[in-house]
């Protein structure tokens, strides 16, 4: 049986779950802000700078690190898929040196069609 790969590896998903610690903290810093009395609105409390400006740039940086780690290129690819990328770009290295794979245009050609 073939041994399936992952499309993300052990980096991205430690970065996944960061993004969604960051997130749960920006949220858990929105919290609070309750009275005891319910003729008493703590303006303050609800309006302050941490529930409006702080914990939405918390969050907006956890979805920000969760862009990351999706687009976050995984290293943990199989020895056959780099040994033949590298042995790809090698043979092209070297058709492109030697001129094997130079397309002769209409400039080139000596008929003059």
């Amino acid at each position: 049986m073939q041994k399936r790969r992952l499309l993300f590896g052990k980096k991205n998903f430690i970065l996944v779950a960061v993004g969604i610690g960051v997130i749960l903290l920006g949220f858990l810093l929105m919290a609070g802000g309750a009275s005891t009395d319910v003729n008493v609105y703590p303006e303050d409390a609800i309006y302050g700078f941490r529930r409006t400006v702080l914990a939405p740039i918390v969050v907006l940086l956890g979805f920000a690190l969760q862009i990351v780690a999706i687009f976050t290129p995984s290293n943990d690819a199989p020895e056959e898929v780099e040994r033949a990328a590298t042995t790809t770009v090698s043979k092209t290295v070297a058709d492109i040196k030697s001129g094997a794979n130079i397309k002769s245009g209409s400039k080139s050609s000596a008929s003059g069609k």
